[in-house]
């Protein structure tokens, strides 16, 4: 009998180092000081604009934006312009054409003379991908991407061609009990697929919560961001099909959302630094929950390999569970980041002091 009380003992010990271990990568006894070096200014916008993106050439912002509250709402994509002052969002009707369509992940594609949007749909029986030809705001050509093999829980992607992307599964299993228990055990069974010209394939190791996806300015680094794990992991770019090789890793140690590039190449996550808080905030709006923005300087040929800078950080006010910020330069050399999240119904536009 001494021997079983021992036993469920040293059980119950290690349940409650876990729970610990689980609760500190959390990010639950950080200290939040918010700051930010330059004015921070509050746009109204449609609810859940999770993801945005910018061209770079004209200022044109493309936000994918779906109520999370409210799955009665169909979700959208829509446009404006940085020169606005006050933003007048353009619809881009994808809602029209599939009433079914709820955004995540985005990625703009700007090849062969053309401009296309790709994006992620959770829709009710099966999750998509989808390619829009955009002109003067609106879809003039539209392409459907499925495989329920693989799009297992498409989160977010980034576009190479026409009919070549990355995306990741932020989980390798479906909802259910099973997926539930493995998030508590941050548990590593999401991944990186390549699609190539109808070919799909996993290319990554197993991950705990893969979300934001990017590749370098020059082509030659695909960038992977782990929620849970709080590590930005640094591949070869190689469309294959063949695993890729990973050549980096940074901890970064808070939950990186998805990868957008300023200028020089330079990685820009929207984060969320107390995830224990977010999940509240998941529950019910009134409970905050930290945003936070992060420059991460990738040097490659270094022995320090990583820059990280904090270059935003707030309480949950005035944005709750931010999850992007999206880089755009004007030619007098002003930059703005464009900070969204996961359900409030409004984005951030940080100007910087430089």
């Amino acid at each position: 009998m001494k021997t079983l009380f021992k036993g469920l003992g040293v059980v119950l010990i290690l349940f409650i180092l876990c729970a610990l271990y689980i609760v500190k990568s959390s990010g639950a006894f950080r200290s939040i000081n918010p700051h930010f070096d330059g004015q921070t200014e509050v746009l109204e916008s449609p609810a859940g604009v999770e993801d945005i993106t910018i061209d770079q050439s004209n200022g044109q912002v493309f936000m994918a934006a779906s109520d999370r509250r409210d799955f009665s709402k169909p979700g959208e994509l829509y446009t404006f312009n940085v020169s606005e002052a006050s933003p007048s969002y353009v619809s881009l009707g994808v809602a029209k054409l599939n009433p079914a369509f709820r955004a995540h992940g985005v990625s703009l594609l700007k090849k062969y003379g053309k401009t296309y949007i790709f994006a992620v749909s959770h829709e009710s029986q099966e999750d998509f991908i989808y390619r829009f030809e955009i002109e003067n705001d609106s879809i003039v050509n539209q392409k459907k991407f499925g495989n329920p093999d693989f799009l297992i829980s498409p989160n977010d992607l980034v576009a190479l061609d026409t009919a070549t992307f990355y995306f990741t599964n932020d989980h390798g299993l479906k909802h259910g009990l099973e997926r539930e228990l493995k998030d508590f055990m941050l548990d590593k069974n999401g991944y990186v697929v390549l699609y190539n010209n109808g070919n799909y394939a996993k290319v990554s190791q197993d991950i705990a919560y893969p979300n934001g996806i990017n590749v370098s300015l020059d082509g030659k680094y695909l960038y992977v961001a782990s929620t849970t794990e709080g590590v930005l992991y640094i591949y070869e770019n190689n469309t294959s099909g063949k695993p890729l090789k990973m050549v980096d890793s940074h901890y970064a140690e808070t939950g990186l959302d998805n990868i957008e590039l300023d200028a020089d190449g330079n990685l820009l996550i929207g984060s969320h630094p107390q995830l224990l808080k977010f999940v509240s905030h998941a529950k019910k709006a009134s409970n905050r929950s930290p945003s936070q923005v992060l420059k991460i300087v990738y040097l490659p040929d270094t022995d320090y390999k990583f820059l990280q800078e904090e270059l935003y950080l707030d309480n949950g006010d005035p944005l709750s569970g931010s999850t992007v910020a999206a880089f755009y330069q004007s030619k007098d050399g002003k930059n703005d980041l464009f900070v969204g999240s996961v359900y409030e119904p409004k984005i951030l536009r940080l100007h910087r002091n430089l």
